[in-house]
């Protein structure tokens, strides 16, 4: 029997990047002539408006393992949510002996327990999830380099806290934030858009500070908060600059998509941002630097004005090397070359 390769997904009811790259892994591992599936852990979850029907199953190991380690109020909860479920979507299933399941770094330590016969490849696209779920497992008696067979990353600061950690063996390719879905605009307007959704206070500062201000008159400064995503599409085409509040990211994906918008992005890279948003690129600013944003917000504005030449070029720029680095021909020819090393590692393992 082939090795099958399951996902495990997180339950959600919104559009998420990083659950719509599982969704992404899954299609394209089945269209190269792999079986893979998504595994989530509600009969009633399931990505919203994904564009391709893909595999897609449900399982209540790790619920069980959720409901071990929750306390009074934590039970409370988890019984409510699954008996006020939505309608069932999903069909449960019965996992192989032979399948290997696919982990996202944030559930490692859940997963080391409740799939405790099978091999665990982790996924990590957040390398601060994969720190807290590391020291997680540990805590709980279960070391991961003695239980993980092998480990994916997806950015480089994936990479660098994985080499830090030593997860070995592991495999790496860029993720696509599928670029073309936001064409560059020439043609902008006086605009200024935000996602505030992780950073709520430094977002509502900023937005009081600029209209307080009073060095961007003329400029609407609008939040990209609970629309589709081609919602967002259309609203940062029309972007002249994009505040970038990212926080804990492993790549970024609201300041990429600006970039390929042709935004002129301003804030802050979240660390992993950092492989792609540089002064060459974009304007950045230190970490935790509140006041510096709005400072840098009101200078592109002010040059703008008087000479675009220079940040029609950075934009134009950015959206080159965006297009060029996580184009989704990139992901996956990345995703195809590195699944080859996790496939022989199994193929070995099997026939040894």
């Amino acid at each position: 029997m082939s090795t099958r390769y399951l996902f495990l997904c997180p339950d959600i009811n919104s559009a998420s990047g990083g659950v719509a790259v599982i969704y992404d892994m899954v299609s394209l591992l089945n269209r190269a002539g792999y079986e893979a599936a998504v595994l989530h852990n509600s009969p009633s979850a399931g990505y919203p408006d994904y564009p391709h029907a893909v595999p897609a199953y449900y399982t209540r190991r790790l619920w069980r393992t959720h409901w071990r380690y929750a306390g009074l109020r934590g039970k409370l909860a988890m019984a409510r949510k699954r008996f006020t479920a939505r309608k069932a979507r999903l069909r449960p299933l019965s996992i192989r002996p032979t399948d290997v399941i696919i982990v996202p770094e944030y559930l490692l330590a859940e997963a080391i327990e409740a799939f405790y016969s099978w091999p665990l490849v982790v996924f990590v696209q957040n390398p601060f999830a994969l720190m807290r779920a590391y020291k997680k497992a540990l805590q709980r008696g279960n070391d991961p380099s003695e239980s993980i067979s092998f480990w994916l990353g997806m950015s480089d600061v994936c990479r660098s806290h994985m080499t830090m950690l030593n997860c070995t063996p592991s495999a790496y390719f860029p993720v696509s934030m599928k670029p073309h879905e936001f064409p560059f605009k020439y043609e902008k307007q006086p605009l200024i858009t935000y996602m505030p959704r992780k950073r709520l206070m430094e977002a509502e500062i900023i937005v009081e500070a600029l209209e307080r201000r009073g060095k961007v008159s003329g400029y609407r400064i609008e939040a990209l908060d609970n629309i589709s995503r081609a919602e967002v599409a259309a609203k940062l085409a029309h972007s002249l600059v994009f505040v970038s509040l990212l926080q804990h990211e492993s790549l970024g994906f609201p300041a990429a998509e600006a970039m390929a918008s042709g935004c002129v992005v301003v804030g802050f890279d979240g660390l992993g941002g950092a492989e792609f948003f540089d002064n060459t690129t974009g304007v950045p600013v230190t970490e935790g630097d509140v006041a510096g944003v709005v400072e840098a917000v009101e200078q592109v504005v002010r040059e703008y004005e008087k000479d675009p030449v220079n940040l029609d070029a950075l934009r134009k720029h950015a959206s080159q090397v965006v297009n060029k680095r996580y184009s989704t021909d990139a992901f996956e020819a990345g995703a195809i070359a590195a699944w080859a090393k996790v496939d022989k590692y199994f193929a070995a393992s099997i026939t040894g």
